[in-house]
């Protein structure tokens, strides 16, 4: 660009040379003076000369401005290495986001399958469960679970389907077989039946829960269905009483719900269905709420156990104790006894110092070929005394019982 400029700039001097020595060249040839082509002369002489300043400052603003765009460059030249980086590891990110969409789709796949595999098999759940002898089975084996979850034993902490006959006003002489028996400490029992209606709920529960309108409707008066149920079914096991056919039992059954969501749905379409419940001697319980009391009621066995355990130590130890009482009055009168022993030893050694061995020595003096008799030495020690203050006790309460009789 400045070489543009500076030829432009020549070929005006030139111009203006031309024009001054026009105009020098009619002045001195003595031409008649023509004022307008003088002043139209002047004219373009000044514009020359603005058009020439024009073009040296516009070279001196574009030599200003190339200056400032080179600096710029030179300064814009990490930048462009950084974006040049960028534009790499960017690359790298989107050929890594198509692997990772990859694998993601993949994944949504398999869950896609997941999801219509349990959409199967729950639909063949509900369907199962729409017969009674379905859904008691699986109410008992919940209840097994939670049982054995509690860490209670079979045939030890409980026992499943026994019989029972039950005599009352209501149910003279019917025989019953309630799903669980729960001991308790002390000879007790807790009845537990699992056989809960469910047909209402799980129809409920099929029906989306953010449906329209018409479905919710319908599902909440499914809802008051298996509350209605739930209460036949709390009003007839409150006529067994099963308690009267069981020695020191609570006046109580444990109606067992095999889902958290059934109860509560059968507590927000019937709020005092719980009073009810007690009044009847009926308890309704969730899985949560089953767990809690059976773990309080392993707890109880296992203080039971350890009072138990308690009382098996302490008969040890007082047996322990007798015996060793025992075996001290016997140390005792096996002490006398050697001392006795020891004192008529002694009596018998000095009768035969005293009477026997002075004739033996005349026999002796007698006959030369006899050996000398060896004498055994007298006993000098004694047995020592019982002095545990525990046994010397225990002697002198058997010594003054002797005395007695």
């Amino acid at each position: 660009m400045e070489i543009s400029t500076a030829i432009v700039l020549c070929i005006l001097i030139a111009v203006l040379f031309f024009i001054g020595g026009y105009v020098i060249g009619k002045r001195s040839a003595g031409g008649p003076s023509d004022g307008t082509t003088e002043a139209a002369l002047r004219e373009q002489l000044a514009t020359a000369q603005t058009r020439a300043e024009l073009l040296d400052r516009q070279r001196t603003e574009d030599r200003q401005q190339f200056q400032s765009q080179h600096q710029i460059l030179q300064m814009l030249g990490p930048l462009s290495q950084q974006l040049d980086q960028l534009g790499t590891q960017v690359a790298q990110l989107e050929r890594d986001r198509g692997q990772q969409y990859g694998q993601l789709s993949q994944q949504l796949r398999t869950a896609h399958l997941t999801d219509s595999a349990l959409l199967e098999n729950t639909q063949k759940l509900v369907a199962s469960l729409r017969s009674s002898s379905a859904r008691g089975h699986w109410g008992e084996v919940q209840l097994r679970r939670i049982v054995e979850a509690a860490g209670m034993l079979q045939h030890t902490d409980f026992e499943e389907q026994v019989n029972l006959l039950v005599n009352t006003a209501e149910r003279d002489g019917e025989q019953f077989r309630p799903d669980m028996l729960v001991h308790l400490p002390g000879g007790k029992s807790l009845v537990v039946d699992a056989k809960a209606p469910m047909s209402a709920i799980l129809q409920a529960a099929e029906i989306p829960a953010d449906g329209t309108e018409e479905d919710q409707r319908r599902r909440t008066e499914f809802e008051a269905a298996h509350a209605r149920a739930l209460r036949a079914h709390v009003k007839d096991l409150g006529t067994k009483k099963y308690w009267n056919a069981l020695d020191n039992t609570p006046d109580l059954v444990l109606l067992f719900l095999p889902a958290e969501s059934h109860l509560s749905a059968a507590l927000e379409a019937d709020g005092q269905l719980l009073d009810y419940s007690f009044s009847q001697g009926v308890a309704v319980v969730s899985p949560v709420s089953l767990l809690a009391t059976l773990k309080s009621v392993a707890y109880a066995w296992q203080q039971e156990n350890l009072v138990d355990n308690a009382r098996t130590v302490f008969a040890s130890a007082r047996e322990l104790y007798e015996r060793l009482g025992l075996l001290g009055r016997r140390l005792d009168s096996l002490g006398k006894s050697i001392n006795t022993t020891v004192t008529r030893f002694n009596s018998m050694m000095a009768t035969l110092e005293g009477r026997v061995l002075p004739s033996a020595r005349r026999l002796e003096e007698l006959d030369a070929s006899l050996d000398t008799i060896t004498v055994a030495e007298p006993v000098q020690q004694s047995t020592r005394d019982v002095t545990a203050p525990e046994l010397q006790a225990n002697i002198d309460a058997t010594v003054g019982s002797t005395q007695t009789e």
